[in-house]
C-alpha cells in the first residue's frame, strides 16, 4: 500500500478543503513551520484508517474545527496494482458517519463493508502502524496495547515459520501455564495471594505469634510484679526497724542543738560589730571637725593675700586703659583724613572714566547702526529667494520622476532587445543600395527595429516593417504614460524642465540659507535686540557739554592707589588702637572685678572662722582628743575579730538540721507509700495467678510450631515452582532467539550507520529494544538521551517496515517531527538511512525544521487549497 494524495475538509484549522498531492513511492518531505497543520494531517490519517466512521470519541472530536462542522478525510493510494480512493466523514450525531471506497473511479464499498475492507487492508498488524511504523511528534516509545504486542509477535512468528519450535511445543506452554496457575493460586507479584493457602497459613502464624507474644508479656509482667513486691517488703522492713528510727531521730536532735548555739553566737557578733561602727563614727566625726577648722584658717590666710594682689593689678590696669584711650583718639583722626583723601581721588578717576565711556559708546553706536542697515538691506533679497524656493520641485518628487524615466529607459531597452533586427550583405559587383527610413543602409551591421520602419529597394519596391505586438512594447507605453502623467501633475512639459526647476530651487535655497546666516551673524538675537542695544547706549544724540581737560587717567589711578594705601594703613592702625584700647578696658574691668571678688572671699572666710585666736585654740583641743578615740576603735575591732574567728558555720548548721529533718520526714512518707503500693501489687498478682497464663503460653507455643512448619513447606513449594518456571523460561528463551533473527538482520545495518560498533538487545517477549551497547558502555533504553532514543525508535520502525514489506504487507512509514533532538552530525546519517530505505519503502516525513531538512532530498510536498471534488 502506498499513499498518493491526502485531502482534509473541516479538520481543525482546515475549514476550507486542503490537499497534499504528488506523494511519491519513496521518500517524501512535507516541511512547514509550526502550527501549519502537519500533526493535523497525521491525526486525520490515523482516524481514517483506525477509527470507525460512526465513532465520535475523544480523538475524533479533537479533529472538529472550533467553528463547527463535520470532519472529512480522504486519501488516494495504490494497492496490489490498483488505484483506490478512501473517504470518511465523522459527525457528532450517533451512527451518522460515512465511509466510502472507490477502485479505479468506481464505488467499491461503503458503510460497514468499507470498514471491513479497511481492516483487512491494514491487518495484520491491526494497530501496528501507530505503534510500529507511525511515529508521532515528541514520542519515542512503542504502543504497548495488547493487540499491538500480539501483532509484533505474530509478525515475527510468521516470518520465522517455526512457531512450534520457537515456543518449545504446546506441551511446554501447557506446563508453564500449569506452573503459573499453581503459583498464582498461592502468590502474586507483591506476595501471598489473598484467600490462598499460603496467605491463610501466614495469617495463622502471625495470629499465633501475636498471641504468644501477648502471653509471654503477661508471664513476664507476673514475674516482674513478684520481684517488685519482694523488693518493697525488704525496703519496708529496713525503714521500719527500731534502731534505724532511733538513729534518725538522734541525728535530728543533735542538728537542732548545734543550730541554736550558732544562732546565739551570731547575735554576739552583731553586737560587737555595732559597737565597732559607733566608735569609728565618733572618731571620723572628730577628724572631720579638725579638717574643717584647719581649712577655714587656711582659706582666711589665702583670701587676705589675694586681696592685696588684686588691688595692685586693679591700679595698674586703670593706668594702661587711660593710655590706650589717648592712642585711639589719635588714630581716629589720622583715619578720617585718609578717608577724605581717597574720596577726592575716586571722584577724579570717575570723571575720567565717564569721559572714556562716552567716547566708546559713540563708536559702538556707529558700529551697530551699520549692522542694522545691512540687516534691513538683506530683507528684500530673502523674500525673493523664499518665493523661488516655493516655486521649485523638491528632491522626492524629482526622484519619483527619475525612477519613472528609468523605467521608460529600461522598458525601451527591453523592447529593443526583444525586437526584430535587420542586417544586409550586398552581392559582389552590385551597385544598388537599400534605404531604411530614407537613409542608405550599409552592410556589416545589425539594426534593431522596435518601432518598425520602411525599407526602400530602389527601382523595385518599398517594404514596410511593422513592429511586433509584444509585452515589451506594452511596457514601454505604460512607462511613458506614467511619466507623462507625473509630469503633467507637477505642471512640467518635460523631465528637463523639472530638473531645471529643481536646480533653481536648490540655488534659491542656498542663497536663502546664506542670507539667513548673514542676518544671524549681524543680529544673533534678532533685529529688535539690535535696535534695543543701540537705544541702550549712554549719551544718545544729545550734545555733550564742554568740560575742562582732565589729567591723564593713569596718573589719577596712581594717586587713588596711593591714597587707598594710606587709608589702609590708617585703618589698620585704627583697628589696632581699638583692639588695644578694648583690651586695656577689659583688663581694667577684670582687675576691678577680681579685687571686689577678693574682698567678698575675705568677708566669707572671716564670717566662717570668727576670731582667729579662738579658732586656733579650738583646733588644738580637737587634735588632743583624737588618741583616745583611736584607742576605743582599736579595742572594738579586736573584740569583733575575736568573736568572728570563734563563730560556728551557721549556714552549715542550718543545712545539717534541714537534712536530718528531711530524712525523718522522707522515711515516714516512704513507709506510707510502700504500704499503699504493696496493697496494689497483691491485688494485681492475685488477678494474674487466677488466669493460668503460663499454661496457656505453653499451649499456644505448640500450635505456633505446627503452623510455622506448614508455612515453611508452602514457601518451599513456591520456591520450587518459581525455579522450575525460570528453568523452563530460560530454555524457551533460547528457542525464541531464533525468531528475532529477521528483525536483527534488518535493524543491525541501520544502527551501524550511526554507531559503527553498536549492539542492541531486543526483548524476546515484547519484540522491542531494551538495551544499547556502544563499546564497553551498556545503557538501558530509559537511560539514553532524548536524541538517542528518537534515533533508535526511528531505526526500529524502519526495520519493522522492511519486514512487513518482505511479507507482502507494506505500509507507509510516517514520521511527524520525529527528529527534534537529533544533532546536525547524526541527522545527516539519518537522512542517508531514510534515503536508502526509501528504495523499498514509502516514507512520509513531516517537519517544522525547514532549514535542517532542506538536505533530506526526496519528493517535496506542500499543503495547498484543494479543487472541488464530487
Amino acid at each position: 500500500m502506498k499513499l498518493t494524495a491526502i485531502r482534509l475538509t473541516n479538520v481543525r484549522r482546515f475549514v476550507d478543503p486542503v490537499e497534499v498531492t504528488g506523494i511519491g513511492p519513496g521518500l517524501n518531505l512535507l516541511s512547514a513551520p509550526n502550527e501549519h497543520g502537519k500533526s493535523t494531517i497525521f491525526d486525520a490519517l490515523h482516524a481514517l484508517f483506525f477509527k470507525d466512521a460512526k465513532s465520535w470519541d475523544k480523538e475524533v472530536r479533537a479533529l472538529a474545527p472550533h467553528s463547527g462542522g463535520d470532519p472529512e478525510v480522504e486519501v488516494e493510494l495504490t494497492h496490489q496494482g490498483s488505484h483506490f480512493r478512501i473517504a470518511k466523514s465523522f459527525t457528532k450525531s450517533a451512527g451518522k458517519g460515512a465511509a466510502r471506497i472507490w477502485r479505479e473511479g468506481v464505488l467499491l464499498h461503503q458503510a460497514d463493508a468499507a470498514e471491513v475492507w479497511l481492516r483487512d487492508l491494514i491487518a495484520p498488524p491491526k494497530e501496528g502502524p501507530v505503534g510500529m511504523l507511525w511515529l508521532r511528534q515528541g514520542l519515542t516509545d512503542f504502543a504497548d496495547a495488547k493487540d499491538t504486542l500480539e501483532a509484533r509477535r505474530d509478525l515475527m512468528s510468521s516470518l520465522s515459520g517455526e512457531v512450534e519450535a520457537v515456543t518449545g511445543g504446546q506441551q511446554m506452554e501447557r506446563l508453564r501455564r500449569r506452573l503459573r496457575s499453581d503459583l498464582d493460586r498461592m502468590v502474586t507479584s507483591r506476595g501471598a495471594r489473598k484467600g490462598g493457602p499460603l496467605a491463610e497459613v501466614e495469617a495463622r502464624v502471625a495470629a499465633l505469634s501475636k498471641q504468644r507474644d501477648a502471653l509471654t508479656g503477661q508471664v513476664a509482667d507476673l514475674r516482674q510484679l513478684l520481684d517488685q513486691r519482694r523488693l518493697q517488703l525488704r525496703e519496708q522492713a529496713e525503714l521500719d526497724a527500731p534502731e534505724e528510727t532511733a538513729a534518725r531521730q538522734s541525728r535530728l536532735n543533735q542538728a537542732e542543738t548545734a543550730l541554736a548555739a550558732a544562732e546565739r553566737h551570731r547575735e554576739k557578733c552583731e553586737q560587737a560589730r555595732r559597737a565597732l561602727d559607733l566608735a569609728i563614727l565618733q572618731r571620723d566625726g572628730q577628724a572631720a571637725r579638725i579638717e574643717t577648722q584647719a581649712e577655714r584658717l587656711a582659706d582666711h590666710a589665702r583670701a587676705t593675700t589675694a586681696l592685696m594682689q588684686a588691688a595692685e593689678r586693679r591700679d595698674s590696669a586703670a593706668e594702661q586703659a587711660a593710655q590706650a584711650a589717648q592712642q585711639l583718639k589719635q588714630a581716629e583722626s589720622v583715619a578720617t583724613q585718609a578717608r577724605e583723601n581717597v574720596g577726592l581721588a575716586r571722584k577724579s578717576v570717575a570723571a575720567a572714566l565717564r569721559a572714556e565711556a562716552a567716547e566708546q559708546a559713540q563708536l559702538r553706536r556707529t558700529e551697530l547702526g551699520e549692522r542694522l542697515a545691512q540687516f534691513d538691506a538683506l530683507q528684500a533679497a530673502l523674500a525673493e529667494n523664499r518665493q523661488q524656493v516655493g516655486q521649485g520641485i523638491d528632491a522626492d518628487a524629482l526622484a519619483q520622476l527619475e525612477d519613472l524615466a528609468r523605467a521608460v529607459t529600461l522598458a525601451q531597452h527591453a523592447r529593443t532587445a526583444s525586437a526584430a533586427a535587420l542586417s544586409v550583405a550586398y552581392l559582389p559587383g552590385g551597385t544598388t543600395r537599400l534605404r531604411l527610413n530614407g537613409e542608405t543602409f550599409d552592410e556589416g551591421g545589425e539594426i534593431a527595429l522596435p518601432e518598425g520602419g520602411e525599407l526602400e529597394v530602389p527601382g523595385l519596391a518599398t517594404v514596410t516593417l511593422h513592429p511586433a505586438r509584444s509585452e515589451a512594447a506594452g511596457a514601454v507605453s505604460e512607462a511613458e504614460t506614467a511619466l507623462a502623467t507625473a509630469l503633467d501633475q507637477l505642471e512640467f512639459g518635460t523631465l528637463a524642465q523639472a530638473r531645471a526647476a529643481h536646480q533653481a530651487r536648490l540655488a534659491a535655497t542656498a542663497r536663502l540659507r546664506e542670507g539667513e546666516a548673514t542676518q544671524r551673524a549681524l543680529a544673533p538675537e534678532g533685529r529688535e535686540a539690535l535696535v534695543a542695544a543701540i537705544a541702550a547706549l549712554p549719551g544718545g544724540t544729545d550734545p555733550q557739554p564742554p568740560c575742562d581737560p582732565l589729567p591723564d587717567r593713569t596718573t589719577l589711578e596712581a594717586a587713588l592707589a596711593e591714597a587707598e594705601a594710606g587709608q589702609t594703613r590708617a585703618e589698620a592702625d585704627l583697628a589696632k588702637a581699638r583692639i588695644e584700647e578694648s583690651t586695656a578696658q577689659q583688663s581694667a574691668h577684670g582687675a576691678l572685678a577680681e579685687a571686689k571678688a577678693a574682698e567678698a572671699d575675705l568677708d566669707r572666710a572671716t564670717q566662717a572662722l570668727g576670731e582667729r585666736e579662738i579658732a586656733t585654740t579650738e583646733l588644738a583641743a580637737l587634735r588632743a582628743e583624737m588618741p583616745a578615740l583611736d584607742q576605743t576603735v582599736a579595742e572594738a575591732r579586736a573584740e569583733d575579730a575575736r568573736l568572728t574567728a570563734a563563730a560556728p558555720d551557721l549556714e552549715q548548721a542550718r543545712a545539717t538540721c534541714q537534712r536530718a529533718r528531711s530524712v525523718v520526714e522522707a522515711a515516714q512518707a516512704r513507709l506510707q507509700d510502700l504500704a499503699r503500693d504493696l496493697a496494689v501489687l497483691d491485688a494485681r498478682i492475685s488477678a494474674h495467678a487466677s488466669h493460668a497464663v503460663e499454661e496457656e503460653l505453653a499451649e499456644v507455643t505448640d500450635q505456633l510450631a505446627v503452623a510455622e512448619a506448614r508455612q515453611q513447606a508452602l514457601h518451599f513449594e513456591v520456591a520450587t515452582l518459581r525455579r522450575l518456571d525460570q528453568a523452563l523460561e530460560a530454555a524457551q528463551a533460547g528457542a525464541q532467539a531464533q525468531y528475532l533473527g529477521p528483525l536483527m538482520a534488518e535493524l543491525t545495518p541501520l544502527l551501524r550507520r550511526l554507531w559503527p560498533e553498536a549492539e542492541v538487545q531486543v526483548d524476546a517477549d515484547s519484540v522491542l529494544p531494551s538495551q544499547l551497547a556502544r563499546g564497553a558502555a551498556e545503557e538501558q533504553l530509559t537511560q539514553l538521551s532524548g536524541g538517542t532514543q528518537e534515533q533508535l525508535a526511528l531505526m526500529v520502525r524502519l526495520a519493522f517496515a522492511r519486514l512487513l514489506a518482505k511479507s507482502g504487507q507494506g505500509i507507509p512509514v510516517i514520521l511527524d517531527d520525529a527528529l527534534v533532538y537529533t544533532d546536525d552530525a547524526r541527522i545527516e546519517a539519518l537522512f542517508d538511512a531514510l534515503t536508502l530505505q526509501a528504495n523499498d519503502l514509502q516514507i512520509l516525513v513531516f517537519s517544522c525544521r525547514q532549514k535542517s531538512f532542506r538536505d533530506l532530498g526526496g519528493t517535496s510536498l506542500a499543503i495547498r487549497p484543494a479543487d472541488d471534488r464530487d
